[in-house]
């Protein structure tokens, strides 16, 4: 089936490199070796592309060498096998039974009395069970399942149901396993962890904050490039290539764009190792491509990240697409200026309360959620890596997902206007405002207002149009001093 952490179908799979990941394994390893009864499953959660897998498949290898690994399942958005819930619990049955001849046993018994039993959904967590309530055939561990990539089982709802019978099993059947469930932090699989029965043997595990650091991906870097440069397949390029490469301000670069997320690191190692290309000259063009948009899409570094970046988008409805642009829009502008009077201002006009949590629900890999007072809490967002924003901002990558930031900022100040302006309408003439009274871009020239003039005296990035962001509660000041012309284009 190809689930299992050493299964061929996965070779070579992702692992840790040697010396990273120190602290968050050791951690992982504590809570197996633990004993306690009432902590009997671990949520390891992280961003796409913290390495979750890597640190699945590195605590799955090590447990293994130590008898202490049951059963493992990497589930796999694009493989059949291995990304719906019909495969999981028989094959974890079908691992447990075979570490043991007691357990292989047992399975053959369950079968021949019941040989429908893997097919059926409560069936097949019977099974489970069943290998495991027969005192004689327990025997000495193997104790612990590993579940990677939840997330990439088909179906909210499986994702779910998964983990309520996870808990069910543990809580109900006292059966001596220990579950190691590995995922994104996805709204749907955060809310059956924070029901009351799985939030009383669970133990939560995030690659946020502390988890995220950039030493790790500096020790990566140093030793992979090293590896890069004195590889035979690549001498005959790079023997002309002064060391040490590359420069300490390079790597240093690399660490930083990074922000500690492995993907990236790992996306430009694959990039710059690649046979049959200069390595130095590859390496150029990732810097290169860090400086401008512009970048012919054959030679996109970022390919892989890419392909990720949008497999993840694609979870949103189609029919979504115009408002989720519109809010990643929002998002990417709300990181240049202040965000109280960005979400203040704008925001609250644009989308009903609760409207711009339910359209990013499914990206919470990409985006961050945050809040703060204004009077009453209200949410933002944050971009989870500054490598995300430069994908939506680059047409050639992003594709249908683009965002063009001029066409959002006018798409904002067009229905910002337009909210504004009919509530400043209906206060002086309600009667007459049953259209829309102004045009938002005639308004903006016929009040004289220049929008090169931002109040914010923070500088916008260049790929803002030239005359910039101006929040609309600035826009809407000026508007209440024109009260004549607005009384006047209403009537």
């Amino acid at each position: 089936m190809g689930a299992a952490y050493n299964s061929q179908e996965r070779s070579p799979p992702p692992r840790c490199h040697p010396g990273t990941r120190k602290e968050v394994l050791e951690k992982i390893d504590a809570w197996v070796n633990s004993g306690a009864q009432d902590r009997r499953v671990l949520w390891l959660h992280g961003p796409a592309g913290a390495g979750k897998s890597a640190i699945a498949q590195t605590v799955a290898e090590t447990c293994a060498g130590r008898n202490q690994l049951a059963a493992s399942f990497f589930f796999a958005r694009t493989a059949a096998n291995r990304n719906t819930v019909k495969h999981l619990f028989p094959t974890i049955a079908v691992q447990i039974a075979l570490s043991a001849p007691e357990k292989r046993q047992r399975l053959n018994e369950i079968l021949s009395h019941d040989p429908y039993i893997a097919e059926r959904a409560l069936g097949s967590i019977g099974l489970v069970a069943s290998l495991l309530e027969d005192p004689s055939a327990l025997g000495p561990p193997p104790f612990l399942v590993i579940i990677d990539g939840l997330d990439e089982c088909q179906r909210n709802d499986d994702q779910s149901w998964i983990l309520a019978q996870i808990s069910r099993i543990v809580r109900t059947r006292h059966l001596p396993l220990r579950f190691l469930i590995v995922s994104r932090p996805e709204s749907h699989i955060r809310e059956a962890f924070e029901e009351p029965e799985p939030a009383a043997i669970t133990q939560v595990l995030s690659l946020y904050g502390d988890y995220q650091d950039l030493s790790d991906v500096d020790k990566y870097l140093r030793s992979e490039l090293s590896r890069i440069y004195g590889a035979k397949r690549h001498r005959g390029v790079m023997e002309s290539v002064p060391s040490p490469w590359p420069s300490e301000d390079i790597i240093q670069r690399l660490v930083r764009q990074s922000e500690g997320y492995f993907i990236y690191a790992s996306t430009v190692i694959k990039f710059v190792d690649e046979e049959f290309f200069s390595p130095a000259a590859r390496l150029d063009q990732v810097l290169s491509k860090s400086d401008s948009s512009v970048f012919h899409s054959e030679l996109n570094p970022f390919a892989e990240l890419d392909q990720l970046y949008i497999q993840i988008l694609s979870s949103s409805p189609t029919s979504q697409l115009p408002t989720l642009k519109l809010v990643l829009g929002s998002v990417i502008v709300s990181s240049f200026v202040d965000p109280q009077i960005f979400y203040r201002t704008s925001m609250r006009d644009l989308f009903p309360r609760g409207e711009m949590k339910l359209t990013l629900r499914g990206l919470r890999s990409l985006v961050s959620f945050v809040s703060f007072e204004l009077g009453e809490w209200f949410p933002a967002y944050t971009l989870v890596h500054a490598s995300f924003g430069d994908f939506l901002l680059d047409k050639a990558r992003a594709k249908d997902y683009h965002i063009d930031i001029e066409e959002w900022t006018y798409t904002v100040f067009y229905h910002a206007f337009f909210l504004r302006c009919r509530a400043l309408c209906r206060s002086l003439k309600p009667h007459n405002c049953a259209s829309k009274p102004l045009n938002g871009r005639f308004l903006l020239y016929s009040i004289g207002l220049k929008l090169d003039q931002c109040a914010n005296p923070r500088r916008l990035p260049t790929r803002l149009p030239p005359w910039g962001f101006v929040t609309i509660y600035r826009v809407f000041l000026r508007v209440q001093f024109q009260k004549g012309l607005a009384h006047k284009s209403c009537s």
